[in-house]
């Protein structure tokens, strides 16, 4: 919440302009880099506030960008872990990237946050390595990786608070 009014007192502060102000390109593009600025904080803030709860059924070992071979674009791979005393049926996941200069990686739809799915049956305290197409140009390292949603065999749902 806090991060909500330090981004309104930012857009509130750029946008007031006293009358006797000419209109100036170089006001413009400063203010909206500062914006821009703020909004990849708060966001990068987010995915690791958010990273992993302390009773998800499914833990991530390993996040991390490959370069396939006939491309030049990054796909996600993760490794995962079912910790949970039953089976899973289907799980989604979500992660952040960033590329070599810390600024949110390109992921295909958009910047930094991604996510995908998986149908596959996972036995208790199996692992699976599983990849994603997310067509990143820029993917250095994937910082956060988490599940968020899971549905059991026997029907029942964990989600992440």
């Amino acid at each position: 919440m806090n991060k909500f009014f330090v981004i309104l007192s930012a857009i509130s502060l750029i946008s007031c302009k006293k009358e006797e102000n000419k209109y100036s390109p170089e006001i413009e593009m400063k203010a909206q880099q500062m914006v821009d600025s703020i909004t990849k904080s708060v966001k990068k803030e987010s995915a690791i506030e958010n990273k992993e709860d302390s009773d998800t059924p499914v833990t991530i070992i390993k996040s991390r960008f490959i370069e396939k071979e006939y491309s030049t674009y990054k796909d996600v791979e993760l490794t995962y872990k079912n910790i949970s005393n039953k089976d899973i049926k289907a799980i989604k996941f979500e992660w952040y990237g960033e590329d070599s200069f810390g600024e949110p990686a390109d992921m295909g739809i958009t910047d930094g946050n991604g996510g995908g799915f998986t149908d596959d049956i996972l036995k208790v305290g199996k692992k699976r390595t599983s990849e994603w197409n997310v067509l990143s140009r820029n993917g250095d390292k994937v910082l956060t990786a988490r599940a968020y949603e899971v549905v059991f065999t026997d029907g029942t749902k964990w989600k992440a608070k």
